[in-house]
C-alpha cells in the first residue's frame, strides 16, 4: 500500500531523521505506514503528529494509494515558544501571555496561564505533558492528565512519577495545601490535605482579626479551627453541618468593620454578616 501526504499549508514533515518540505504543489509519498511530525512554516498554526493507523485522520483511498490530508489547528494566541511531541499528541507553549496547548488529530485542550513564567520548559512526568517554570521565586508546574489541567505553585518535589507540592494559601492563620500526585500512563490521581505551614495556626488577638480568621477557616472547611473562635454555648448548639449550611460556599471575604463582613460568591448574592463578640469569643452571627 502507498501513502501520499498533502498539505495546503507550507510545512516540514519529519520521519525519523529525514525532513521533507510540503506545500500545495509538493506532496510526500511513502510505501509503508509511519508516524510523521508536521511543523508549519507559517505563523498561526500548531505542529501536529499523524499516524496512518489513526481512524480520525482524514484520508481517501484511491486504487492502491491512501491520500492523506492533515488539518492544522490554529494557535490560540501569540507565537509558539516551545513544542514537544508526546506519542500522538503535540504540546505547545504559546505567548506571551502564555497558553499551554495539547493537540492531537481531532482534539485540542488549552490552558491560559495567568502568571509571569521565568525559564519555562515542557517536560514529561510519566508520560504526562507538563510546563515547568519559576514564578516569583517559587516552583511552578502545570500538568495535563488527558482531559484537564492541574496547576501547582509553591515548594514542588518530583520523584519519577510522584509529585509533592506544598502551596501557601495566603491566609492569616498560615494555611497550606499539601498535594500528592501520582502519574501513570499520562493519567493522574490526586490527594490534597489542608495543613498549617507553621505546624499550628497563627492567631491574632484583635476582635476583627478573630472574626476574619473564623471566616477564612469556614471557607477552607477547617471547621475544627473555626469552632475555637465560638463561645461554648454556640459550640453546644452548632455542629459542622449547621456551620456549612449557614455560611455556604463563598469565594472571598470583605471586611466592613471589626464586626461586619461581606462574604462573596460569584453565583449568589453578596451576604453581609454581623458578629457579636464577648470575652474574646463569637457569641452570635446575623
Amino acid at each position: 500500500m502507498n501513502y501520499k501526504i498533502f498539505s495546503n499549508i507550507p510545512c516540514v514533515a519529519k520521519i525519523k531523521e529525514e525532513a521533507y518540505e510540503l506545500d500545495e504543489t509538493n506532496y510526500l509519498e511513502l510505501d509503508e505506514e509511519s508516524t510523521i511530525y508536521l511543523y508549519p512554516l507559517v505563523k498561526g498554526y500548531l505542529p501536529k503528529i499523524i499516524k496512518f493507523s489513526d481512524p480520525s485522520i482524514k484520508k481517501i483511498r484511491y486504487k492502491d494509494t491512501f491520500l492523506i490530508f492533515p488539518e492544522f489547528l490554529v494557535v490560540p494566541s501569540g507565537e509558539i515558544s516551545l513544542c514537544k511531541a508526546f506519542g500522538n499528541k503535540m504540546a505547545c507553549l504559546t505567548g506571551i501571555p502564555y497558553k499551554f496547548t495539547i493537540s492531537s488529530e481531532d482534539k485540542c485542550f488549552t490552558y491560559s496561564i495567568q502568571k509571569e513564567l521565568k525559564l519555562p520548559e515542557i517536560i514529561s512526568i510519566a508520560g504526562a505533558p507538563c510546563v515547568s517554570a519559576e514564578v516569583s521565586g517559587k516552583s511552578y508546574l502545570l500538568i495535563f492528565d488527558g482531559t484537564s489541567f492541574i496547576e501547582l505553585l509553591g515548594e514542588i518535589e518530583i520523584d519519577k512519577s510522584k509529585i509533592k507540592a506544598l502551596t501557601d494559601l495566603q491566609t492569616s492563620s498560615h494555611h497550606g495545601e499539601l498535594s500528592e500526585i501520582s502519574v501513570s500512563m499520562g493519567k493522574t490521581s490526586v490527594q490534597t490535605d489542608l495543613v498549617y505551614l507553621d505546624s499550628k495556626p497563627r492567631l491574632k488577638k484583635s476582635t476583627a482579626a478573630k472574626n476574619y480568621t473564623f471566616l477564612e477557616a469556614v471557607k477552607l472547611k477547617d471547621l475544627n479551627l473555626a469552632k475555637t473562635f465560638l463561645s461554648d454555648k454556640l459550640n453546644e448548639k452548632l455542629d459542622d453541618k449547621h456551620l456549612e449550611k449557614f455560611f455556604g460556599e463563598f469565594d472571598s471575604i470583605l471586611p466592613l468593620s471589626q464586626n461586619e463582613f461581606c462574604i462573596i460568591n460569584k453565583s449568589t448574592p453578596v451576604r453581609v454578616l454581623e458578629f457579636k463578640n464577648s470575652n474574646g469569643k463569637i457569641v452570635d452571627v446575623n
